[in-house]
């Protein structure tokens, strides 16, 4: 199997030759009444303000540090439309309605807002990342997003950069700088949408996903899967929430379905 690169969605090529085969938490702040109780300032007194942490029983390795999955969430949002009329464009007169700017929106432009960096880490949060991958207690380190395509050509120190990572992931190297001994990565190449008239309209998203044992690669899954949209994008007010929850779970059920097909179902 050859090697996937970051910024390059799979089988792109293929969709274009029209095959079918073929993307903090918030503290919560509380208000205490200046007038309050005594008795409910005495109870006030007795409750930690803020509730301890649960304790978490990471897996840790022979020497005793701690395993390590390191996610890399994307920047890298691609668009094709191969109907009679090819090209998005501008999404009607659609305008935010949370900040009401009266910005008209691209489709690209739509799933950075919908489907940000931590959007998706919250989606593959609700979903137990770590126990997808089989990797019970693991502590998750969160990288810095992979780019954007278009930005490689106006930044060359950002291009240098993923040439680098890709040296990395073709010589079978981490991408990080962790010594624990055990180890894994999940970088997402794109996300990626795709309409095309004899096959409507879907989200696919890439990703590759390596384990370690020391320094040595153990394991690789690289591919991309596809969920289909209804909704997205939006031609109405109205149906921008509808659109959003349905680019969430689209995402979602790619990275179920890429961990099933890709990584532990592949040959």
């Amino acid at each position: 199997m050859g090697h996937a690169y970051l910024g390059l969605p799979f089988a792109l090529s293929a969709i274009l030759s029209g095959s079918p085969a073929l993307a903090q938490n918030t503290l919560e702040s509380m208000e205490i009444a200046a007038e309050a109780t005594q008795a409910e300032a005495a109870a006030e007194a007795e409750t930690p303000s803020t509730p301890a942490a649960p304790q978490m029983n990471y897996t840790k390795a022979a020497d005793g540090s701690v395993c390590e999955l390191h996610v890399w969430p994307t920047e890298n949002y691609l668009g094709i439309n191969m109907g009679l009329l090819s090209g998005f464009g501008i999404v009607g007169a659609l305008a935010d309605q949370a900040a009401h700017d009266g910005r008209v929106k691209t489709v690209k432009g739509l799933m950075a807002e919908y489907l940000g960096p931590d959007v998706q880490m919250e989606e593959l949060n609700k979903i137990g990342i770590a126990q997808t991958l089989k990797l019970d207690g693991y502590q998750i380190i969160l990288e810095e997003p992979t780019p954007f395509n278009e930005d490689l050509k106006k930044d060359p120190e950002l291009k240098a950069k993923t040439k680098a990572m890709n040296a990395r992931i073709k010589g079978k190297q981490r991408l990080s700088d962790s010594t624990a001994p055990c180890y894994a990565e999940l970088v997402t190449t794109h996300i990626f949408y795709h309409k095309a008239m004899m096959y409507g309209s879907n989200l696919f998203t890439g990703w590759i996903y390596r384990e370690f044992d020391g320094q040595k690669e153990t394991m690789v899954g690289k591919g991309q899967v596809k969920n289909p949209l209804e909704n997205f994008p939006p031609k109405t007010e109205d149906m921008i929430e509808p659109a959003k929850l349905e680019l969430r779970d689209a995402y979602a059920k790619d990275f179920s379905e890429y961990v099933e097909k890709k990584v532990f179902g592949a040959p």
